[in-house]
């Protein structure tokens, strides 16, 4: 592919050396050599005002600098977080500068940017109907935004430390947030109020999470506990007990009868959501495990760790169905694709990789990252993998194999 700039100054040339070069046409020499992509460029073109091209390959898209012919920073500090709409049309990435940015999945344009929020923010998520996007920051707020037009409709204030993690009740009516404050608070998403604010815990709450059916709240500390919430009353359910580390990531199996708990005591939990009783413990790792899933289907689990591998469990019976080893620095999280086939992790080693869950085998390595792989997310569809990083970037890659 070759395109020129709009004033004609320019010409851009996308390769099969997975390079593209920028060319002064006035004397034929090369102005840059933009490398990153690790296939074939298929595709390049000039933003209108001529100071951004966008490449594309099979693995990815980049926009660069034509005057400097560096990689464009989507945002100027690690994106903590990316997410899909519940439609896939629409990603949304929150960054350590303080900004969300809402993108148009199938253009790769940038829809708007939402700014107020005055530290990091930890945490995105859409409602289930995907007008409203929640974000939590450090500077002890979340935000609750329009998604059509960029507006806040609330700022939803109490926390008195920064928040970690925010949810939306499946119904939508309910976000959950936990906080650096030892609390979790339930808010009303129509109005902003507080419905209720959960106390017990005494280390900061990593993670919160609602059953599928809404009626429950799991949350997980520093302080090595689980707590099980009433969402109606706010009253405790149960205290789960039992981990020796930090507990970094809850998560409710698809049928909401079992929680799995991830802790720095290089473990993972199965406990039962009625009784409150621990079902299993999957020993195996050798360092801090710092993210759990489910299957689409319940019946596997997926574990990353710091010990740089990922591990899949048969939640029936607790043993290791697979370790699936290739990365060469933490895992920080992993993701299974909508149709279960393939599981999706994000690692400090600065790439991706999918893996076929059946097998266990590496389907590819995703390169182009610079820093941290903090976040991977799959389309609600299947068909594209979004991931964020420490370089400020957010990369949409194909999942399909090619």
């Amino acid at each position: 592919s070759v395109v020129f700039s709009p004033d004609g100054s320019t010409l851009a040339s996308g390769s099969r050396d997975d390079t593209i070069r920028l060319w002064d046409v006035a004397t034929g020499d090369t102005r840059h050599t933009l490398t990153g992509h690790t296939a074939w460029v298929r595709s390049v073109v000039f933003s209108p005002d001529g100071s951004t091209l966008a490449s594309g390959s099979w693995q990815n898209i980049r926009l660069w600098d034509v005057a400097t012919g560096d990689t464009r920073q989507i945002h100027t500090a690690g994106v903590e977080s990316v997410v899909f709409s519940p439609d896939g049309s629409t990603l949304a990435s929150g960054s350590r500068d303080g900004t969300l940015h809402l993108w148009d999945v199938a253009t790769c344009e940038r829809l708007t940017t939402l700014t107020g929020h005055t530290d990091w923010i930890e945490s995105v998520v859409f409602s289930p109907d995907g007008s409203t996007l929640a974000s939590g920051s450090r500077d002890d707020t979340i935000r609750l935004w329009d998604v059509a037009t960029g507006d806040t409709r609330h700022v939803l204030i109490g926390h008195t430390y920064g928040v970690w993690s925010v949810v939306f009740s499946p119904d939508g009516s309910t976000l959950a947030s936990g906080s650096r404050d030892d609390t979790i608070r339930l808010w009303d998403v129509a109005t902003g109020d507080t419905r209720h604010t959960l106390t017990g815990h005494t280390d900061d709450v990593l993670s919160v999470v609602f059953s599928p059916d809404g009626s429950t709240l799991a949350s997980g500390d520093d302080d090595n506990i689980i707590r099980l919430w009433d969402v109606t009353t706010g009253d405790t359910l149960n205290a789960l007990t039992g981990h020796t580390g930090g507990v970094s990531s809850v998560v409710f199996s698809p049928d909401g009868s079992t929680l799995a708990s991830a802790s720095g005591d290089d473990t993972i939990r199965l406990w039962d959501t009625n009784t409150g009783e621990r079902l299993t413990t999957l020993t195996g790792h050798t360092e801090d495990v710092r993210s759990v899933v489910f299957s689409p289907d319940g019946s596997t689990l997926a574990s990353g760790s710091d010990d740089r591998t990922i591990r899949l469990w048969d939640v029936a019976t607790g043993d290791t169905r697979r370790v699936l080893i290739g990365h060469t620095d933490w895992v920080r999280s992993v993701v299974f694709s909508p149709d279960g086939s393939t599981l999706a992790s994000g690692s400090d080693d600065r790439t991706i990789r999918l893996w076929d869950v059946a097998t266990g085998d590496t389907r590819r390595v995703l390169i182009g990252h610079t820093d941290w792989v903090r976040s991977v997310v799959f389309s609600p569809d299947g068909s594209t993998l979004a991931s964020g990083s420490d370089d400020g970037t957010v990369l949409l890659w194909p999942a399909a194999t090619p």
